[in-house]
């Protein structure tokens, strides 16, 4: 995924958009740039590879600005090279961009562009030289992007300098942009993460909204040029996630900080006590459920799977899971009464969001699980059950992935509970996630075990795990898991598939 971080301040404003570029880090990305407006001259600067690759060639240059824009690429239209980074910058505007334009070529002609000026295999520089086109006439830097978007077919979050001014446009469509609101700063990104420490209030925009923001005002505008009011939201920085600390990356801190998240996703929506599943109020009585109907992506689609198990074991409803990126664009048959479900870590999952305004559109009552409250998957769902996993940095999914089977096994026994269904065991599952924390706690204390696994593997080729019922998704996961980290060849079956096939590919050094 893409990110953007734009800034307009009454200061330089290029340690922090960087800070707000390393922020996002995250998200993965191949190049990155800035783009800087500074006494009417357009100034830029891009490197592919690593953001500290970027801050070396700024320093060398003493590059500043009050205003500016900055982005990470992951290549979608074109490899990544330095040709095809952003930001794009043309005789009167630089631009970003997260999203993909569906119309591109169309719009080459509509507009009449010359394409000797598109010198990139990107998307992006062709709306880039639209606007810039658009402002060449008697367009202000708001009608030219209202003009500009009545033609684009596709998703967008767009961000841009125009030369002349002291003020950042943007506008977004189908991908996320928040604006930070501060006394002497005012900034915007793809990511609350991505905002400057000193941002106090923020407002997501919505669907087609234009905003322009300098250092010391901000406007909202629909695509009729109206002004439009937007709810403001206070914001508290959460520095404490932003930081390795001690640890060696992220994705080590957050493994050793699970024990907290999974603790504090049990206490939150249960009552050792009483044995109940307190989760918060919710308009439908499950007893009339006909059935539950998940989607999602990735990590989130392998939790699904694991919870199909539990859905239809203890609550005794059928369930139903889908990868996000097939169900969005294949018919489907749902009864109306059924619930849509979909699962992500941020909330801004593309394919699960379509996913989600499929329910929407056929009448479902909609839910989702998310660790991002502010996220648009969780804003446009009728029902929320965050995981409570804190901002989760590294790239390969940990405890967000455990908080989330946490949460999705006790909205199996919720749903149990409500049905009044007695399973022999389900009990004694409900009492054992209190232990939870514990037990994961005592595992990362005595690591060395797993060091020796580890170093037992490090030398192989290829890698096979293997899982009956619950332990088949979780198979699934590991594979993941180990691709991502190690790009080693691994993958996930189902045990009683082996014999089918991929028992072949096992040889004398491939662990299993």
């Amino acid at each position: 995924m893409c990110g953007i971080v734009g800034i307009a301040s009454n200061n330089d404003c290029i340690p922090a958009l960087l800070s707000g570029l390393q922020a996002l880090e995250y998200r993965g990305y191949d190049s990155s740039g800035i783009a800087s407006s500074i006494n009417n001259r357009l100034v830029h600067q891009k490197s592919v590879g690593k953001i500290s690759q970027l801050v070396d060639k700024l320093k060398s240059e003493e590059m500043q600005g009050k205003t500016a824009i900055a982005h990470t690429r992951w290549a979608t239209h074109g490899k990544p090279t330095l040709v095809n980074a952003h930001p794009f910058v043309k005789e009167n505007c630089a631009m970003v961009h997260n999203g993909i334009i569906e119309n591109h070529e169309e719009l080459i002609n509509i507009h009449a562009l010359n394409r000797k000026n598109i010198q990139s295999a990107t998307d992006t520089e062709v709306i880039a030289e639209t606007y810039n086109k658009l402002l060449d006439g008697i367009n202000t830097p708001i009608e030219a992007l209202i003009n500009m978007m009545s033609k684009i077919e596709g998703t967008f979050a767009f961000a841009f300098l125009v030369k002349g001014t002291n003020s950042i446009y943007a506008a977004r469509k189908g991908s996320p942009l928040v604006v930070g609101l501060s006394e002497k700063c005012n900034a915007l990104s793809s990511d609350v993460l991505g905002l400057p420490d000193k941002v106090k209030e923020i407002i997501f925009l919505e669907e087609n909204d234009i905003v322009e923001i300098n250092s010391s005002s901000f406007s909202i505008y629909n695509l009729k040029g109206d002004k439009v009011e937007r709810e403001i939201h206070p914001h508290t920085s959460k520095n404490e996630f932003n930081t390795k600390g001690n640890f060696k990356h992220f994705m080590q801190k957050e493994i050793y900080h699970q024990p907290i998240s999974i603790e504090d996703t049990v206490l939150n929506f249960s009552d050792k006590k009483t044995g109940q599943v307190l989760l918060p109020k919710c308009d439908i009585d499950f007893n009339y459920v006909p059935s539950l109907h998940f989607a999602a992506c990735g990590t989130a689609y392998h939790a699904c799977m694991i919870a199909k198990y539990w859905f239809e074991q203890f609550a005794n409803i059928p369930t139903s899971i889908d990868i996000g990126s097939e169900y969005r664009y294949r018919k489907d048959i749902l009864n109306k009464d059924s619930i849509g479900v979909v699962v992500s870590q941020s909330g801004e999952t593309m394919d699960t969001l379509e996913c989600l305004k499929k329910f929407k559109q056929k009448g479902l009552y909609t839910t989702s699980i998310i660790n991002v409250l502010s996220s648009t998957i969780a804003r446009e769902s009728d029902y929320i059950l965050p995981t409570l996993a804190g901002p989760e940095i590294g790239v390969a999914s940990t405890k967000a992935f455990t908080s989330q089977l946490i949460v999705l096994a006790l909205f199996a026994q919720f749903i149990q509970q409500q049905r009044n269904i007695h399973v022999p065991g389900s009990k004694e599952i409900f009492d054992s996630l209190f232990d939870l924390s514990k037990l994961l706690q005592q595992v990362l204390v005595n690591s060395e075990p797993i060091k020796a696994v580890a170093s037992s593997l490090k030398n192989t080729k290829s890698i096979f795990y293997i899982g009956r019922g619950t332990m088949y998704p979780l198979a699934l996961e590991g594979a993941l898991k180990l691709k991502e980290i190690t790009y080693k060849h691994c993958e996930g079956y189902a045990a009683g598939e082996l014999k089918h096939g991929p028992l072949a590919l096992i040889e004398k050094d491939i662990p299993v």
